[in-house]
Order: structure tokens, then sequence, then C-alpha cells
């Protein structure tokens, strides 16, 4: 008796359906996003790199750290880049755990202050950030090549910030500095190239949205809003845009040589 019950409301739904005017049909809703990245040249480029040093005092370490600096400022200058800006971070300076001495570290050489019982040498870090400004992406990375290679000459070895130190007290070498100075590449002004990405972002969309009212039977198709929202955070083995050589970013996550990914995502509203 219910089955016969529900389907004879279903047929007045339906007789009622059809003595409507079709001009009371409410209008469906269709949420669709789409995705769209395109490429285009830098005009500035950051190069993060530090100098890591390992001494059996504080005082050998600051000593070293200072001249390496030196060092490094004094090749830089002698480059003499227009458009570069430099800024650097404190000087950190601490003592290893003894587990050190697993991995190799060598030992005082001659004189200076012991390590204290079951602790390892210390180790300094000096962290830096050049920012190289050059409209001209050819000239641009000739002035990265030439800052890259004055550095890593004059003592530069890693990428800036201090490696990490696992539960046992043991440095793991790569963490967070990794083989020298890492290089950066972005646009001061991207509004053109992410312009150009909305509007293709736009238009996957709505063909979405056009595939899937024709899959429900439905009409036409009308934009009611388009939203501009951030990527959803994925996690990536490494985000640095590596054009140099200096390392390898992982497979299928990799711009154009030489160039700067502009993505975007757009949810979008239509009816039907």
């Amino acid at each position: 008796m219910r089955v016969l019950l529900t389907a004879a409301v279903a047929g007045l739904a339906i007789g009622t359906s059809a003595l409507a005017d079709p001009a009371d049909k409410a209008e469906h809703v269709i949420t669709v996003t789409g995705t769209a990245t395109v490429y285009a040249k830098p005009d500035v480029a950051r190069v993060h790199y530090g100098v890591r040093v390992s001494e059996p005092s504080a005082d050998a370490v600051k000593d070293v750290l200072t001249k390496t600096t030196t060092a490094i400022d004094e090749a830089v200058k002698k480059l003499k880049l227009s458009g570069l800006t430099i800024t650097t971070a404190p000087v950190t300076i601490k003592q290893s755990s003894g587990n050190n001495a697993a991995l190799g570290v060598p030992a005082a050489p001659g004189g200076g202050a012991a390590p204290g019982p079951g602790l390892g040498p210390f180790l300094g870090y000096s962290s830096h950030t050049a920012t190289i400004t050059e409209k001209d992406p050819e000239k641009l990375r000739a002035a990265v090549d030439g800052f890259v290679k004055a550095v890593t000459e004059a003592g530069a070895n890693t990428g800036g910030g201090e490696e990490r130190e696992n539960g046992e007290g043991i440095f793991i070498p790569g963490q967070q500095t990794s083989g020298g100075p890492k290089v950066v590449l972005s646009r001061e002004d991207d509004s053109a190239a992410r312009e150009q990405a909305l509007q293709k972002a736009v238009e996957k969309a709505v063909k979405s949205a056009k595939a899937i009212a024709k899959g429900l039977g439905g009409g036409e198709v009308k934009v009611l809003s388009v939203t501009d929202t951030p990527e959803p955070e994925k996690p990536a083995p490494e985000s640095i845009m590596n054009i140099y050589g200096i390392e390898t970013p992982a497979a299928g996550n990799r711009a154009p040589a030489g160039e700067v990914e502009v993505k975007v995502r757009v949810v979008v509203k239509c009816s039907y």
C-alpha cells in the first residue's frame, strides 16, 4: 500500500509540473573549478647563501665566519652589480653533541679549547639573501651566474639557515642547507601573466559547466559569479626553482628553464 501511495503522489507531482508555467521553473546552479598556469620571464632573482664552519671553540668559529663573510663581501663588490640588495640574518653559534664524531667531524687541529665531555665541536652559521633585479632575462641570468660563482669561490657553502639535529643529537646535512646557494626566480609585477591565467582558468571552468549541464539535460549556461581562490596546499619536495643547475627539483614540479610559474584557481558558479 505504501508503494502505491508513493506512486500516486509522484504522478500528481508530474501532472502539476506539466501544467506549470515554464517561466516559473527554478534555475539550477552548478559550481565548478578551473585552474591554469602561465609561464613568464623573471626579472627578480633571490640568492640564498650562507657559511657553515666547525671549530673547537666559539671564538674560533666567530673568527672564521667573520673572515669568510668579509671575503664574500669583497668578491661581491668586485662584480659591480646594479639592482643588488643583500640582507643578513644574525650569526648562529652552538656546540654540537659528541655523536658528530661518528660522522667523521675532524678533531681540533692543535690547541684551542677542547669540547666538553660528550660534546662535539662548535658549529657556526651565517645566512644571507641577495636580491638581484634586472628587466632583461639574459642579463639577469648572467648576473646570477656571476654572483653564485663569486660567493661560492669566496667560501659560501650552504643555502642559508642551519642544519637540523635529529633526536640522537646527530646533525643531518642537507635538511635545511644543501650543497651551496639556492636561487629563487620571480617577477616584480606578474599582473599581466596572472590576468592571462585567470582568463584560461575561467574558460576551463565554463567548459566543464556546459558539459555537466548537457549531461543533465539543461539548456543555456550563464555565469553567475567567479571567485579567485588560492590553490590547496600540497606537500612538495622542494619549492626552490633551480634553473642554474644548483639543485635538481623533483620531476613534475619544474617550470620551463628560465621562466616563472604563475598559477591560478577559480571557482565559477553557473546557472542553467
